[in-house]
């Protein structure tokens, strides 16, 4: 899919500026970035079962790439984040959208609504700051597929 709610291919992508630890510290903005490459990865629970096995795999696949960044996303808040990362040993930011809540998510067209969680999607900013690939999951529970991920980074 090369499309959400609110972006396709080649559209501008919203900045924002999330928090990587409970309490604020650290905060992650997209436009500090420029220059580099950034995997949003965004991710509906923290400790779910299919959200804690991709985030090794997160790791696996986009660990390493040369003037790329990587960060996973959900609406979960910072304690439950930072637990998480610490859990499941990754390396990358996995950043809090709960406060307000989703409302990342929203401006880039993942939140399911009424659910008040992120799909499951990635979507590759490259360093301009436009959206150059978005891949979704072909339902919440499942994986999204990174080989195109990893084509687009490659290409």
């Amino acid at each position: 899919m090369s499309e959400t709610a609110t972006l396709k291919v080649g559209d501008e992508a919203p900045d924002f500026e999330l928090p990587s630890k409970p309490r604020g510290e650290e905060p992650f903005k997209l436009s500090d970035h420029r220059g580099s490459t950034v995997v949003i990865n965004f991710v509906p629970a923290a400790f779910s079962p299919t959200c804690s096995n991709q985030l090794p795999i997160i790791e696996e696949k986009l660990a390493g790439l040369e003037g790329t960044v990587t960060v996973a996303i959900s609406t979960d808040n910072g304690w439950s984040q930072q637990a998480w990362a610490e859990q499941t040993g990754v390396s990358y930011p996995v950043l809090s959208d709960f406060n307000p809540l989703g409302a990342t998510a929203s401006a880039y067209g993942v939140l399911l609504e009424g659910m008040n969680i992120a799909n499951r999607v990635v979507i590759v900013v490259d360093a301009d700051g436009k959206v150059a690939h978005i891949e979704t999951a072909p339902d919440v529970p499942e994986l999204p597929d990174y080989d195109p991920v990893m084509a687009c980074l490659s290409g």
